[in-house]
């Protein structure tokens, strides 16, 4: 064990529990029932893919799969092995676990994970596990994860990796799950595909012929049959019971008596024989177990602080040698525990009987723990201790390296459940890494009451008397940060911006680390209104806070804000920079961690990719951007995202699957009560029906969100006035053109003086084709020549193109001689030749995917197509929509020339995809 004046690293001291976990406790020593005998060669074999051993406390459930770990090894296949307790709770903790077990299968298994793990997961743990997945769809050989004790995890964010697990896993990867309960578990799909073995309590019951045997092995002589009937039958052949029994019974004269004396099968049967066995021991020998079982692990150093025995390490292998349900945790047995059953029968005995010693003990373990790098268990000691002042001073102390650093929000989460209010209040560091943590878990009621809470804490602090100013300011300075961040996640970037120029002007020596992410809310706020060049000034002053302060991650998302500073401008280009940079220092510093920190670029860069007219490159990144984004919440993401699929979908002529992933985005928005995310994605579904024709149903969409009028009615949000003039102008052409012309006016104008590049295209582009519609073919024409000079420089294309037949006509009318000599004339002559091939398309290779390779995704899908899942299920298991699910079949049909699934098995196979 670390000494105590060592630095510990997150790994140091997490490693020696962490390898406890790893390999089944094998303490209980019994014969194996015939009953799991006959299901053993079906669970070598492999037939099925999870099988659950579920059965109350004290049924063999941990021996059982002890055996058939130790059999499959035997046999050299791959297994990896993972003892479930509270503390797997937490998804940071719970995921870091699940890799180190699955490493133990196969080493090259969430390889590019295991930096990540070390740090925090503030977008849930479905990125990794995507990225988890990926690697698990690979496998060419089978693994079997071990999974015991389910039971003890509750927490549903953690549940649903099980799910995910237990229901989406390959094939290959086999489960075998021990639990004392499944009603947290999907298991109907699996029953009716005949994918799950189920075995319960019933048939882990010992027999008079089992219990034979049990005993001749424990006692070295065999029991009256008379007497091991009656214990089999009061016992129910409990195996808890029978073990119980056994200690008992060794060196027991009267063996009849002490069967008749006791009955029953529940609890009662653990505290008689308990009580027996304890009154057989030494009184030193008890007082030891009682104090070691205050601990759910103890080894033999922390045993001598808790016992202040110098052979607590001799005591321990004697109680060991006595098979008294103490249970190795590691090869070497350095950490053991008790049985659960026992353990608990023990612990609150002593609190009973002992409750000042009892609680003596787990100060003393609680010491040492934390002395030796423990803090999380030295911190639960101490609670269970109920000692709120050193539990709340040492929470304070530890607090923010375990949020921010390691990442485990649940850790703080369940703090605060145990934690008296008053103590906590004590240490506002504690609150405010506690609301910090609510914030990413969408719990806002509670957000907002912990933030209502700091500030009543801090005027209770300014009334007193002798003010604390160091407390204040540092309370102040946090709250002020926490709300000026919220506000700006939530997508109010003006107010968030103003709320983060405020923080700055008001807190000039905070941390550099602080004003860099106040600098990146102000500059996301600069966006909001439009002022980019002073939002790119921010960046560049937020970027060295950044860099000298190593704010890797805040970095990240500096240069996904820069790139959208510079589309939100019409510099593409620019912003396919700020990209590349960020996604490299994604790859540098952070390890392609968390998730949604490259997800975000991605979703930039798609965008820039698609405008680019790039559609590999687009559909590559849209792809990497998915999951990451979704998780994340951010709305420019979350729109970039939502909108290049839909277009790319529209270029594989699936109208249909395009809208349904508009649909999808709008559900999104409405769920995270991100307005501007519905109502984007609402504006390019009412542009996307009226482009197809559909004027009438485009009328409805934009009724339905508010921005059907033209012209614009005054005092209309900002927001909805855009959407208006951007979308409703779609539909108005065709009834109006005139009405959309003189909307257009104003706008227009405002772009120019903006400098909005981009967004003056797009209103040129329309109201050319309004004058169009109205017969002035002179000023569409010269809308058309402004748009292609303004976007010809800038490298547009997918702004005209995707006005395809309607813009046509305007294009051939075109006078090359206007454009002689300028940047437009090149992109006029592509866009015409473009226009003139049929079915106006542009030379695309989406368009010709015929032959064009599948993509690392498209072939983990096509892997899943071979299983029994619907649609629906495979979405499930890699975490996107079905209509997101469809457009990567499209996307396989098409490049394997198939209609179908089965076709595209077929043809996978052929090409060994498969």
């Amino acid at each position: 064990m670390p000494a105590k004046e060592q630095p510990v690293s997150d790994e140091g001291r997490e490693a020696p529990i962490l390898e406890s976990k790893l390999y089944p406790a094998t303490g209980t020593r019994g014969p194996l029932p015939r009953p799991r005998l006959e299901l053993l060669s079906d669970v070598l074999d492999g037939t099925y893919p999870v099988v659950l051993v579920i059965a109350p406390a004290g049924y063999g459930k941990s021996t059982l799969m002890a055996r058939w770990y130790a059999h499959l090894v035997e046999r050299g296949v791959p297994c990896g092995w993972l003892s479930l307790d509270e503390g797997d709770n937490d998804k940071v903790r719970f995921m870091r676990h699940l890799l180190a077990a699955l490493q133990k299968a196969d080493s090259h298994l969430g390889r590019a994970l295991s930096g990540s793990l070390a740090t925090d997961l503030p977008s849930g743990a479905k990125p990794l596990l995507q990225t988890l997945a990926d690697d698990l769809a690979r496998l060419q050989h089978r693994i079997v994860l071990f999974l015991d004790d389910l039971h003890f995890v509750q927490e549903p964010e953690v549940l649903e990796i099980v799910d995910w697990l237990v229901n989406y896993a390959p094939r290959t990867v086999q489960q075998l799950i021990g639990s004392r309960e499944t009603r947290h578990l999907r298991l109907g799909g699996l029953r009716v595909r005949r994918q799950l073995f189920e075995l319960e309590s019933r048939k882990l019951q010992f027999n008079l012929e089992e219990a034979s045997k049990f005993y001749c092995s424990r006692l070295g002589r065999e029991l009256p049959t008379a007497d091991l009937q009656r214990l089999v039958d009061r016992t129910e052949g409990w195996p808890a019971a029978l073990e119980l029994a056994g200690l008992a019974l060794a060196g027991l004269p009267e063996q009849a008596a002490f069967i008749e004396d006791f009955a029953g099968t529940d609890a009662g049967v653990v505290d008689y024989l308990g009580e027996a066995v304890l009154s057989r021991m030494d009184e030193r020998t008890r007082t030891f177990v009682y104090r070691i079982s205050m601990f759910d692990r103890i080894s033999a150093p922390l045993a001598r602080a808790v016992t202040q025995a110098d052979d607590s390490e001799e005591l321990l292998q004697a109680l060991r040698l006595r098979n008294l349900f103490l249970i190795p945790l590691d090869r070497a047995a350095t950490w053991v525990r008790f049985h659960h059953l026992v353990g608990e029968f023990f612990r609150d005995h002593y609190r009973r009987t002992a409750p000042a010693q009892a609680r003596e003990c787990l100060l003393r373990g609680a010491h040492w723990m934390h002395a030796n790098g423990y803090v999380e268990e030295a911190v639960n000691a101490l609670i269970r201790a109920q000692d709120w002042e050193q539990a709340t001073r040492w929470v304070a102390d530890s607090v923010e390296d375990l949020v921010f650093r390691r990442g485990y929000h649940q850790t703080i989460l369940r703090w605060m459940n145990a934690l008296p209010e008053v103590w906590v209040d004590r240490h506002p560091v504690i609150r405010i890494q506690y609301a910090f943590a609510l914030s990413f878990y969408l719990r806002d009621r509670e957000y907002e009451a912990q933030i209502y809470r700091l500030q009543h804490l801090l005027k209770s602090l300014e009334e007193q008397p002798q003010r604390d100013q160091r407390m204040i300011d540092e309370l102040r300075c946090a709250v002020e940060l926490q709300t000026a961040l919220s506000t700006g996640l939530r997508d109010d970037g003006k107010r968030g911006g103003e709320l983060a120029g405020e923080w700055l002007a008001k807190w000039p020596d905070a941390s550099l680390l602080r004003r860099g992410v106040m600098g990146n809310v102000l500059a996301f706020g600069l966006k909001s209104t439009g002022e980019i060049g002073r939002g790119l000034e921010v960046l560049t002053e937020t970027r060295r806070w950044l860099s000298q302060g190593e704010g890797y991650y805040a970095l990240a998302w500096t240069n996904y804000l820069e790139a959208l500073l510079h589309m939100k401008r019409g510099g593409y280009l620019e912003a396919r920079l700020a990209c590349s940079r960020g996604l490299g220092l994604v790859e540098r510093e952070l390890h392609h961690y968390p998730a949604h920190a490259s997800g975000l670029l991605h979703a930039v860069f798609a965008a820039v990719a698609y405008e680019l007219d790039d559609i590999d490159q687009a559909a590559e990144h849209v792809e990497q951007a998915m999951s990451g984004v979704n998780e994340c919440g951010h709305a420019d993401a979350m729109i970039l995202t939502y909108l290049t699929q839909a277009r790319l979908q529209r270029l594989h002529h699936d109208e249909g699957g395009a809208l349904a992933i508009l649909r999808d985005g709008q559900e999104l928005g409405e769920r995270r009560a991100l307005q501007r995310v519905t109502l984007t994605l609402a504006a390019e579904e009412c542009s996307s029906l009226a482009r197809s024709g559909r004027y009438e149903e485009a009328r409805l969409v934009a009724t339905r969100f508010g921005f059907d009028k033209l012209p614009v009615p005054a005092g209309m949000p900002e927001l909805l006035t855009d959407k208006a003039l951007r979308a409703a102008s779609r539909y108005w052409l065709e009834r109006a053109p005139r009405l959309v012309v003189e909307a257009l006016g104003g706008a227009i104008e405002h772009c120019r003086q903006r400098d909005l590049a981009h967004r003056l295209v797009e209103l040129l582009l329309l109201r050319a084709l309004a004058h169009q519609r109205d017969g002035e073919v002179t000023s569409a024409l010269a809308d058309l020549q402004g748009a292609l000079t303004i976007g010809a420089p800038r490298q547009y294309l997918r702004v005209f193109l995707d006005e395809g037949r309607e813009l046509s006509p305007l294009l051939d009318r075109l006078d090359p001689q206007r454009l002689r000599g300028s940047e437009a004339a090149p992109l006029a002559l592509r866009l015409q030749q473009v226009m003139r091939k049929p079915d106006g398309q542009s030379d695309l290779r989406a368009s010709a995917a015929l032959g064009e390779p599948l993509t690392r995704r498209e072939i983990s899908i096509l892997r899943r197509l071979e299983s029994d899942l619907s649609n629906k299920e495979i979405a499930e298991a890699i975490f996107i929509s079905e209509g997101t699910l469809k457009w990567h079949l499209h996307n396989i049909y098409s490049k394997l020339d198939v209609k179908n699934r089965s076709g595209a098995l077929t043809r996978g196979r052929a090409l060994s995809l498969l």
